[in-house]
């Protein structure tokens, strides 16, 4: 049986640089509770077909919130809104059924903590040829067999011999390669990866990103890199996006955001970053507190830990504009409905210019010496 995302596919045109594989437009998240909390506010952005991007942004920002609202595995206490559409079918209008077609076959996830992702009851064979047999529909034996080769694709010693533990006998590494493979199986058109590399020591780090990047490349897979650290995607992604309270605050390929960050808070992540050619006594951290995302934001969410911002940032969010709009952005006259009519409503893309929600971007020197411009 097709899913719903495989049926649009057969009707209409293989994804395309004008036709997206993710297509997010206007998400919301809020929790209900005694005061709502608002996770996520109008984020916006494309994924193109075999694309690797980066989402980064310190806790709090919204970044897993998010990436899980997109195939609906909050819980049920979040209301989400917007459009999410994976090759033609918005994945918050199908029912249940139709999403848990879609789910591990269209989508796949890699959690930040393997072991409460997989079942500890069930050994680990069991559980990716559960996955091979519903997604793939192979057979017992046939299962068992891809099983095994998937583990010793990813990187597991003794496969055939390992298949028949249990996940407490794996290490930290392991499972987390064992996550990957039950992820990857299907050969999903987009791959989440949700902080793969937390917990685990910098070697295995370096190990798992670099499993992540053969394996998408090899697939063809659109992979979105979830993380808070800017050295986990600097040699992984072709893209970044930044976030913070909740939005996005900066979108350019990876390249430009190292070389020429353009919002304040980027620059402050950049600042924070250990250094090896330079001698530091103390790592420098961003100070204040992110937003409390139980009260509006008025003005820009970074305004109230930015060291040179404005009167305007104060009063009014800023939009995301292409640089030379938000250069011109605290003249006269530069109100939002002019910046509306210049840039029209920038989405983050594989195709879309350096991207900035800043009244007033860091010039080149401002960034060398770590100072922002306006929040």
């Amino acid at each position: 049986m097709k899913t719903p995302v495989a049926e649009s596919r057969s009707e209409a045109a293989s994804p395309g640089p004008d036709r997206p594989v993710l297509s997010v437009r206007d998400l919301d998240v809020t929790f209900r509770a005694r005061s709502p909390v608002l996770a996520v506010r109008g984020v916006s952005y494309d994924l193109a077909a075999g694309e690797h991007v980066g989402l980064v942004g310190e806790s709090g920002s919204g970044k897993s919130a998010g990436a899980l609202a997109l195939v609906r595995l909050l819980p049920d206490y979040a209301d989400v809104s917007g459009t999410v559409m994976l090759d033609g079918a918005d994945l918050l209008r199908l029912n249940e059924r139709e999403l848990r077609a879609v789910r591990g076959d269209q989508v796949g996830i890699v959690y930040q903590d393997p072991f409460s992702s997989l079942n500890p009851v069930l050994t680990i064979g069991k559980q990716l040829t559960e996955v091979l047999s519903k997604h793939k529909g192979l057979r017992a034996r046939a299962a068992r067999r891809e099983a095994a080769r998937l583990l010793e694709t990813v990187g597991v010693p003794n496969a055939e011999e390992r298949i028949s533990d249990h996940p407490h006998q794996f290490s930290g590494g392991m499972r987390q390669r064992a996550v990957i493979a039950m992820a990857v199986a299907p050969r999903p058109a987009l791959l989440i990866a949700d902080e793969p590399t937390t917990a685990l020591d910098v070697t295995v780090q370096a190990q798992i990103l670099e499993l992540l990047q053969e394996l998408t490349s090899e697939h063809g897979t659109t992979m979105l890199l979830i993380t808070h650290d800017l050295g986990v995607v600097a040699g992984v992604t072709q893209r970044l996006m930044v976030m913070y309270g909740g939005r996005i605050v900066e979108a350019s390929t990876t390249e430009d955001v190292f070389a020429r960050p353009a919002h304040p808070y980027t620059v402050a992540l950049h600042r924070s970053l250990p250094r090896i050619d330079a001698r530091q006594e103390r790592l420098v951290t961003i100070e204040g507190q992110p937003p409390d995302p139980t009260r509006p934001i008025e003005g820009c969410p970074f305004a109230p830990r930015c060291p040179s911002r404005i009167d305007r940032c104060t009063v009014e969010n800023p939009p995301l504009m292409t640089l030379p709009t938000a250069r011109r952005a605290t003249t006269a006259g530069w109100e939002l409905p002019t910046i509306s009519e210049r840039d029209g409503n920038p989405v983050p893309g594989p195709a879309s210019p350096h991207l900035t929600a800043c009244w007033n971007p860091p010039l080149p020197e401002a960034r060398s010496a770590g100072a922002g411009g306006a929040g």
